[in-house]
């Protein structure tokens, strides 16, 4: 199967593109190293050609709601509009577990993801996983 890993460069896209790989798996990374940029859309539409399958684990690192769902809105619209053009054939996206409830910085760029996500037409799944051990550290860093 052909993957593409949004984000594949980051904390969590490294580990699923290792795995996927593993696997026996043709990953393809979108990432700006790799000549994607997921805000803008550039560079995607080359890169999904022959994509079964886009794993999104892209993120940003801030704690402020409109920059979050800024961010968010655009990665999630430029790849599925993307996903539809090139017909591939699901979308996975890594969320966090009871954003629903606290819908606020970053987390309101999160369910505002997940909205745009259930409104298309690409076939997806979101997987809600806990809080990463790394976001304590980025919360404390903020703080200082």
């Amino acid at each position: 199967m052909k993957l593409a890993v949004a984000g594949g460069t980051g904390t969590v896209g490294v580990h699923v593109v290792e795995v996927a790989r593993q696997r026996g798996h043709e990953v393809v990374v979108l990432s700006r190293s790799a000549g994607v940029d997921l805000v803008s859309g550039s560079g995607l539409s080359d890169a999904l050609a022959g994509v079964d399958a886009v794993v999104d684990v892209a993120s940003t690192q801030t704690i402020s709601a409109k920059e979050s769902m800024s961010f968010f809105a655009a990665v999630t619209r430029n790849l599925l509009t993307a996903e539809g053009a090139a017909g591939v054939g699901h979308h996975v996206a890594l969320s966090i577990v009871g954003i629903d409830r606290a819908p606020h910085s970053y987390y309101a760029g999160k369910v505002e993801q997940e909205r745009i996500i259930r409104a298309g037409t690409v076939p997806w799944t979101i997987l809600r996983a806990t809080q990463f051990h790394e976001f304590a550290g980025q919360i404390r860093a903020h703080d200082q």
